[in-house]
């Protein structure tokens, strides 16, 4: 467990505390008169967490650091650092690396170590949508590459999309953060799955019962359990499997 946690641990990154006034002016530069509301749903974020950048109270994770950087259409080796141009197309001298806290990480290091995994405007639980070509990928989130290879992950078959609703509490927040293994359907008692029932999604654990129905249950109590029926069962797909969930602790 204590090895699980390490790994875990690890796939965050952060800056040391002095660089946090200094971040929080860049990132003003950075938004301009757009407004704050605004460039955070740009970027898929609180308006809340994005306050507390602004402030000096946080600083964001390199995933979010690359969005903030890509939608203001600023250089992120300036939005993290301070150095070089801030525009990103008029560097006289283009870097191949960057520096995020104490370290100094080329763009292939960066990409060794980390793998990136499209994230979609996508809700689950209560809202529609469809995991498919046509589904707009508006984010993408680094994961250690060590810890996907740890759980057996394979970066190619992984998503991510948002929790919306309270079905699945406290296990799953609205709001948070899930990764699904889009190469995982194998039901598995116990687990949860991201799946489409007619046009509407859910993250629900699965069970199959002998005469071949498949109940869909919610850790939330006040919820009922469905049962799809077997002659109801092509009505049901099982897009992947719920592998991490990432939520905020208040």
């Amino acid at each position: 467990m204590k090895k699980k946690q390490e790994e875990e641990k690890s796939n965050n990154v952060s800056f040391p505390d002095n660089e946090k006034e200094t971040f929080s002016m860049r990132l003003e530069q950075a938004i301009g008169t757009t407004s704050i509301r605004m460039f955070a749903n740009a970027i898929d974020i609180s308006e809340g967490a994005l306050r507390k950048y602004l402030k000096g109270i946080s600083l964001p994770q390199i995933d979010k650091a690359m969005l903030i950087a890509k939608e203001a259409g600023v250089s992120l080796n300036w939005l993290i650092t301070g150095e070089g141009s801030k525009d990103t197309g008029n560097q006289s001298k283009p870097k191949s690396d960057f520096s995020y806290g104490c370290a100094t990480v080329s763009v292939e290091e960066f990409n060794e170590e980390y793998a990136l995994i499209p994230g979609y405007h996508i809700s689950v639980s209560t809202g529609h949508g469809a995991l498919n070509n046509e589904a707009e990928v508006k984010r993408q989130l680094a994961f250690r590459s060590k810890w996907l290879r740890y759980r057996k992950l394979n970066p190619n078959d992984l998503a991510v999309v948002f929790a919306k609703g309270d079905s699945m509490e406290p296990t799953i927040n609205s709001g948070n953060t899930i990764l699904v293994d889009l190469s995982n359907k194998k039901l598995t008692e116990g687990s949860i799955y991201v799946l489409r029932l007619g046009e509407d999604l859910y993250a629900k654990r699965l069970q199959q019962r002998f005469d071949g129905s498949i109940e869909l249950i919610s850790d939330n109590k006040e919820y009922i359990t469905q049962t799809v029926k077997p002659d109801e069962l092509e009505q049901l797909e099982i897009i992947g499997k719920v592998v991490w969930i990432g939520k905020d602790l208040y």
